[in-house]
């Protein structure tokens, strides 16, 4: 029978609660600065533009957009790094780098927004790579006591690109900015719980 690992998150330390405190404020400063961002915008429409959209230099939100994206990715590598140091499995450690790359995309989306030329590839490295890290993290989470953790990453990993399936199988209605906020819900759920865990 195979021995189940212990939980990597079973007994939070100083530095567990410092991450859990900077991915709490990943998601805040994240979430409000999109949804400070759509305020101030006088162009942004969910029916034709994505997210990245608001980071225009040209817009009135780019600042603001920006700011929130590099600020929530720089403290999202923070969680990132600690749960690597925890990692209890290869798939918790390839979950926690995949993470930790992801949180790099975030900031740099805000780094090389639109239309810089690098802008395509660090969004797209954003969503695929938290997916991933999803995926690597929960399935190392199932080999520990942590199964119901475990189910819950992977539950949003296939709620996210659900999310895209359907946009796509859809016709694409609408701008990308919606699938985009699924992912980000996901993401910002994941972090929280885990945050939750570390805590």
């Amino acid at each position: 029978m195979a021995t189940t690992e212990p939980d990597p998150l079973a007994n939070p330390d100083t530095a567990d609660r410092v991450a859990a405190a900077f991915g709490v404020c990943a998601v805040v400063v994240s979430l409000g600065g999109i949804a400070l961002a759509i305020l101030l915008s006088t162009r942004f429409s969910f029916a034709a533009d994505a997210l990245s959209d608001l980071g225009r230099a040209t817009w009135d939100s780019s600042a603001v957009f920006n700011t929130g994206l590099l600020v929530s990715g720089l403290c999202a590598l923070v969680p990132g790094v600690v749960l690597a140091r925890n990692s209890r499995t290869l798939l918790h450690a390839a979950g926690s780098v995949a993470f930790s790359l992801s949180a790099v995309c975030l900031a740099l989306i805000g780094v090389f927004a639109l239309p810089a030329p690098q802008h395509g590839t660090v969004a797209v490295g954003f969503f695929l790579l938290f997916t991933v890290a999803f995926v690597c993290y929960g399935a190392g989470d199932l080999r520990t006591e942590a199964r119901r953790w475990g189910l819950f990453a992977i539950a949003l990993a296939a709620v996210h690109v659900a999310a895209w399936a359907v946009w796509i199988a859809a016709g694409t209605p609408g701008g990308l900015a919606l699938p985009e906020l699924v992912g980000s819900g996901c993401v910002s759920t994941w972090i929280l719980g885990t945050a939750v865990r570390m805590w």
